[in-house]
């Protein structure tokens, strides 16, 4: 399907929010708008023929790819962290000549670690959205009242 634009998302958005707003007032049912790109972080909800229904195994799945993917971005922290410091050790005894370009890379690896950080942080909270739907899942009674689906855009 491709990305949506920001507009487009933003109007689905406000969409869901009024609906939301409207069933507070009534005591109805709030709409549960939760849905994964390829790379399975969530968006909004687009319709579709064939959701499939959430199931324990697929949330597990999509969990386990969640911490997969944080503890990739904490191994790549942990080798900048050691470049910097090996780095760190040489520009001690560098000359003038070396000073410049060892400064760059410690520089880079400043950058690829906040890069990493700000990435660990959205997928952390990608992954909270998801474990907040296993505890849902957890209590039986939620089956019989609710239908969870994962749809990927």
């Amino acid at each position: 399907i491709g990305e949506k634009s920001k507009e487009r998302v933003l109007a689905l958005y406000h969409e869901v929010e009024e609906y939301n707003a409207a069933e507070h007032e009534k005591l109805g049912c709030e709409l549960f708008y939760l849905s994964t790109t390829p790379s399975r972080k969530l968006e909004v909800l687009p319709w579709t023929q064939e959701p499939k229904p959430l199931t324990s195994d697929l949330l597990q799945e999509i969990l386990s790819f969640y911490a997969e993917e944080i503890e990739g971005y904490r191994n790549i922290i942990s080798e900048r962290r050691s470049d910097m410091e090996r780095f760190e050790r040489r520009i001690v005894q560098a000359n003038a000549d070396l000073y410049d370009k060892i400064e760059d890379e410690i520089r880079g690896c400043r950058t690829s670690i906040e890069e990493c950080e700000e990435e660990i942080e959205e997928l952390e909270f990608y992954q909270s959205k998801f474990s907040f739907l296993k505890g849902i899942m957890a209590i039986n009674d939620n089956s019989d009242k609710y239908e969870l689906i994962y749809t990927k855009c």
